[in-house]
């Protein structure tokens, strides 16, 4: 009897790192921050976000992708498939006009552009302040110059 429980517990571990395995796979590499509906005309490049890099780093989903109620993240993690409804910064993060990085405006009324500078920079700059090896914080690091079609 103690076999079967035994061999039961395995089965059981073996599906759940399977699965974990797989939804891991399932995430993009590298993803560009690049909503052509909200941001049209700009001068610098859009943003590369290294997914895997962050994931594989240690950094945990509820980390980015959140859904607040009550102050808690209530984010269910298994809801993070790759185009699935509602993943996107912008689904909940809307673009409005005249934009005005506000560090402390209220989360739930950032919009796109607040969101991914809030989330970002703000990570990175706590990692700095820990003493370790942080991501870009300044405008160029993220959002290098175009090239004109003279410059290709």
């Amino acid at each position: 009897m103690r076999g079967v429980r035994v061999l039961l517990l395995v089965g059981i571990l073996g599906m759940v790192v399977c699965t974990w395995t797989l939804q891991l796979n399932a995430q993009p590499e590298d993803i560009l921050l690049d909503d052509h509906s909200v941001f049209k005309s700009r001068e610098r490049s859009p943003a590369a976000f290294r997914h895997m890099y962050h994931i594989s780093n240690g950094i945990e989903c509820k980390t980015c992708h959140h859904r607040f109620k009550g102050g808690k993240n209530i984010l269910d993690e298994t809801e993070l498939q790759e185009g699935a409804e509602g993943i996107k910064c912008s689904s909940c993060h809307k673009q409005t006009p005249g934009f005005r990085f506000a560090p402390d405006l209220d989360p739930t009324k950032r919009n796109l552009q607040q969101a991914f500078h809030r989330q970002c920079m703000g990570c990175h700059r706590q990692v700095s302040q820990e003493g370790k090896k942080a991501g870009p914080v300044t405008c160029g690091e993220c959002h290098p110059w175009k090239k004109k079609a003279s410059q290709s």
